[in-house]
């Protein structure tokens, strides 16, 4: 009532036009909630568009990790870093379908234990990052320095 009797005296109206410009606050208020929670998720992207992506987003990044190195004959700490910060921003790659040469854009990952990690996911896929440990060359370190760039699905 309150409400409505200072609606009046600032607008010069009477009673009825204060309800009225009440309800219809009150109603665009409760639309735009309802919009807001009601928003649809965005749609996801198709799975073979989805790899498409990730494959262009990793050979990008074994680009300029080759930039990198040809550069510089022994790549500094900071470089070494730039590169690993640009891996880190790129989607995490799936180490169940990944290529040899994805593998091997990941740190610390060369072609021998790149070539075990096929090896291993031939005979079973891998349920979770944390199963990587069973692959001979990949200890707890190398595990947790990996984990910002790999997963699994």
């Amino acid at each position: 009532m309150a409400l409505w009797n200072t609606l009046q005296r600032l607008l010069g109206i009477n009673q009825r036009e204060a309800l009225a410009v009440t309800a219809i606050v009150g109603f665009l208020a409760l639309g735009a909630l309802s919009r807001w929670f009601l928003q649809p998720e965005p749609a996801a992207l198709p799975p073979n568009l989805q790899q498409l992506l990730d494959s262009l987003a990793l050979a990008y990044s074994a680009t300029l990790a080759a930039e990198s190195a040809s550069e510089l004959s022994a790549p500094s700490p900071a470089s070494a870093e730039a590169v690993h910060s640009r891996l880190r921003s790129a989607r995490p790659i799936n180490i169940n379908t990944a290529t040899k040469a994805e593998l091997m854009t990941l740190p610390g990952i060369g072609e021998v234990i790149a070539e075990r990690i096929i090896e291993y996911r031939r005979h079973k896929r891998f349920e979770s990052v944390d199963e990587l440990i069973e692959v001979k060359g990949i200890g707890p370190k190398k595990l947790e320095r990996l984990r910002p760039y790999i997963r699994v699905q």
